[in-house]
């Protein structure tokens, strides 16, 4: 009967044989993924070797295949990255390598390994001690290496060697080199510390806690244990105690220079490691996952497992997302361009469709999926062109909108323009030519705005047109000229036709004064106003100093400045004056809505039936245009780029189901794994809790900001000294607060529908009216969500 202590034995020598399986399956994946190119595109999980010059990276790789291949010698050795892809073989034959710079040739002898990274190294980087970041790629198969895949980066070096090619930015590059590959979340950070040197200097570590602050991904090694000086040891360093890591450290005595010229093979060097730490008086007393080689490579495996099983589903999502845009790509640049003449007819025809389509859609604002592909490739959202366009419509005119035409006339302006169309008729009798007179020039003022804003909707259809043709034509960039003459002649030819209609219109306006308005008719077309009938006729003289129209006129004539009345003192001054400002208003109310439509019906709707029948019918006769519809070069390889790395992402996700429950495994580091699972988690949550863009648009009216912007002011005085203050006061004079909106009486003025008031409080905190009870429009302050002693927001009950 076995003893329970044999049979845990025999339950983790088991466990270890199916860690190692599970672990070669899920490697195996992953250099399937490599090997199809996926790398190209997706990041997978590796080992990077990461520290400084001479600390022994080369010495652990060693260690960890277990074979002598890698050069060696003073200064910067390693100057190229190194791949190492290592595959476990079950069977105890001879190891091999196999070069991707070399294919084909399989090296059984590692002196020949070893020469050919110096001849690659020398053939990339030169002969003088240069560093490139073009990685070589080794893969060995051997029984004495786990399944990993580890990246031998160049050490971080200070200083330039002496004639070499090294430059003196050397660190820069080490540091950018070591950078690209550690700032990779998937990529697992091998740092390796030299024992006899402070590890809180150590270049390698100190970039690992900055990549990696959470130490999900950093495992440390401490090399050179046997040479430092007497009397100390590293049980601090491994210990953490020193610098923390979450992974921790493990500790490793690599075969001296000496064992090194000996021939001593790496496997009598780890079986003389296993011997010194067991015999060494203080590392003999530590937990023995600590120190070791053959626990290094255990406790690698065990972290890659655990980092290839987290990642394979986001890896997977990637490569589906990648595949889905590259069809996408390749959708928009269409098939091989075919070489019948009637078939190449068609696919313009097909084309021309399109464009008039998504034109007509970008105008209407019709929802299109090959109008957002070819307006938003990036997935921004715009207005459509037909949004822009009603946009412009809205502003124009705006500046006239409650503009009174006579405020540029002085009342001797007006009363000289009277004088100037009596002619020699009796004085008093005003002629309907002074009001022609006076309008005119203002009427003129309407013709710019209006042509500028024709002008203005023509550019933004044709770079609307420019922007859809580049899309859709983008295969045939020799017929994008053709294609927009035809357009941009099409758009002019609408333009003047249209230009001639927005003239007419402002024309009719100018030169023949009409209207139906029934308050101007009501209003203005009595010979003598209303209300100057019922005033009394000694006011109206009084009123004019006792002259008469006549007398006023020959004032004027003569010059005397006293003979004039004062603004709105004369009756036909007054009324003039009205009824210019009252019909010019009558004009802009008529024309803001003539001229947008005019321009939207004669240009951009014209536009639109026109363009697709004179591209077909230029077209059609122009034969030059089919022999020039051939794509560039450049397209054809972007199609033939893009089509191998679909294929190659199909092999991926072919990899990937063949075994889909892979990831489903007990194996790994339990702690390791749920920390990073935590982490996703964690990322994934900040990412859903991040707050939308304010946008004022809430159920409450914007009224929290502005709120938060009364907190950072004073609050109206009215408010911070009596609260039972008669509401009769609130129609004071303007404060802070603003309250100067309101007069006397305390009627609130009028206002369009989210203007501030001048005193600057927002629409929705304005004092009541009246006829709210007594106690809301004494406590403002508290209506308003403030504290009227402390001149504070305070909280909503």
């Amino acid at each position: 009967m076995e003893r329970p202590s044999q049979q845990k034995a025999d339950s983790k020598k088991d466990d270890g044989g199916l860690l190692y399986h599970q672990l070669r399956k899920l490697i195996s994946i992953v250099d399937e993924l490599r090997d199809v190119g996926l790398q190209q595109y997706i990041n997978l999980p590796r080992i990077a070797v990461l520290g400084t010059q001479s600390s022994g990276k080369s010495s652990v790789l060693e260690s960890i295949v277990g074979l002598d291949f890698l050069p060696r010698g003073d200064g910067v050795v390693t100057r190229r990255p190194l791949e190492l892809r290592l595959n476990h073989q079950l069977d105890d034959v001879k190891p091999w390598a196999v070069f991707e710079e070399i294919p084909g040739k399989k090296f059984f002898d590692f002196q020949e390994v070893r020469k050919n990274i110096e001849i690659l190294t020398d053939k990339v980087a030169g002969a003088k001690k240069g560093i490139v970041d073009k990685p070589i790629i080794l893969n060995i198969f051997s029984h004495t290496c786990p399944d990993l895949t580890l990246i031998d980066l160049p050490g971080i070096t200070r200083i330039p060697l002496a004639g070499s090619d090294q430059p003196n930015n050397i660190e820069q590059i080490t540091r950018s080199m070591a950078n690209r590959y550690v700032s990779d979340p998937r990529t697992i950070i091998l740092c390796v510390i030299p024992a006899n040197a402070d590890m809180t200097t150590s270049d390698g570590l100190q970039m690992a806690r900055e990549l990696d602050p959470k130490g999900l991904r950093t495992l440390g090694v401490i090399t050179k244990i046997d040479i430092m000086d007497k009397g100390t040891n590293a049980k601090r360093m491994l210990s953490g105690q020193d610098v923390p890591l979450r992974l921790g450290y493990v500790g490793v005595k690599n075969r001296s220079q000496q064992d090194i010229i000996d021939n001593m093979s790496v496997r009598d060097a780890i079986e003389r490691e296993k011997l010194y730490f067991a015999t060494h008086p203080v590392y003999s007393t530590m937990p023995q996952n600590m120190l070791g080689t053959d626990l290094l490579s255990s406790k690698l495996s065990k972290v890659m497992f655990t980092h290839i099983k987290h990642n394979l589903p986001e890896i997977t999502k990637e490569i589906r997302e990648k595949a889905k845009e590259i069809e996408e790509r390749l959708r928009d640049l269409g098939p091989p361009l075919p070489a019948e003449g009637n078939e190449k007819m068609h696919l313009l025809w097909n084309m021309i469709t399109d464009f008039v389509t998504i034109y007509k859609n970008t105008i209407t604002g019709k929802f299109d999926s090959k109008r957002y592909a070819s307006q938003n490739p990036a997935g921004k959202k715009e207005l459509s062109g037909g949004a822009k366009i009603k946009l412009h419509f809205y502003g124009l005119y705006k500046q006239y909108v409650g503009f009174n035409a006579t405020s540029e006339y002085t009342d001797m302006d007006i009363e000289k323009a009277i004088m100037l169309h009596e002619g020699d008729t009796i004085p008093g009798f005003p002629s309907v030519d002074v009001f022609i007179y006076l309008i005119q020039p203002q009427l003129e003022k309407l013709r710019e705005p209006a042509l500028d804003l024709l002008q203005d909707v023509y550019h933004m259809l044709e770079n609307m047109a420019q922007g859809i043709v580049d899309r859709i034509f983008s295969r045939f960039p020799s017929m994008i000229p053709e294609v927009m003459d035809i357009i941009t002649t099409v758009l002019q030819d609408e333009r003047e036709k249209c230009r001639g209609i927005v003239e007419s219109i402002i024309d009719s306006e100018q030169n023949y004064l009409f209207t139906n308005d029934y308050d101007y008719l009501q209003n203005r077309t009595d010979i003598v106003p209303q209300q100057e009938q019922q005033q009394p006729q000694q006011n109206t003289q009084s009123s004019n100093g006792g002259q008469s129209v006549g007398g006023q006129i020959v004032g004027a004539f003569k010059g005397n400045q006293n003979a004039s009345q004062s603004k709105g003192s004369n009756l036909f001054v007054k009324e003039i004056r009205a009824r210019i400002d009252a019909y010019f208003k009558i004009v802009v109310r008529n024309v803001r809505d003539s001229i947008p439509k005019a321009i939207g019906y004669f240009l951009v709707k014209s536009s639109q039936e026109r363009l697709q029948f004179e591209l077909y019918a230029q077209i059609n006769k122009n034969e030059v245009l089919i022999k020039q519809l051939g794509e560039p070069e450049r397209v054809a390889e972007e199609r033939k780029s893009l089509n191998g790395t679909l294929d190659t992402l199909k092999k991926a996700i072919k990899v990937l189901q063949r075994d889909p429950d892979i990831t489903n495994t007990a194996f790994g580091e339990d702690e390791l794994e749920e920390q990073l699972r935590i982490e996703s988690m964690s990322k994934r949550r900040e990412g859903e809790r991040r707050p939308p863009p304010n946008n004022n648009s809430g159920n409450d009216g914007g009224q929290g900001n502005w709120q938060q912007m009364d907190s950072n002011r004073n609050p109206p005085p009215q408010m911070n000294n009596n609260n039972n203050r008669p509401p009769s006061n609130m129609g004071g004079q303007g404060g802070p607060g603003g309250q100067g909106n309101i007069p006397p009486g305390g009627q609130p003025q009028n206002r369009p529908p989210g203007q501030m008031p001048p005193g600057g409080m927002p629409p929705q905190n304005r004092p009541p009216p009246q006829g709210m009870p007594q106690q809301n429009q004494n406590n403002l302050g508290n209506l308003f969500g403030e504290d009227p002693l402390k001149g504070g927001p305070q909280r909503r009950q």
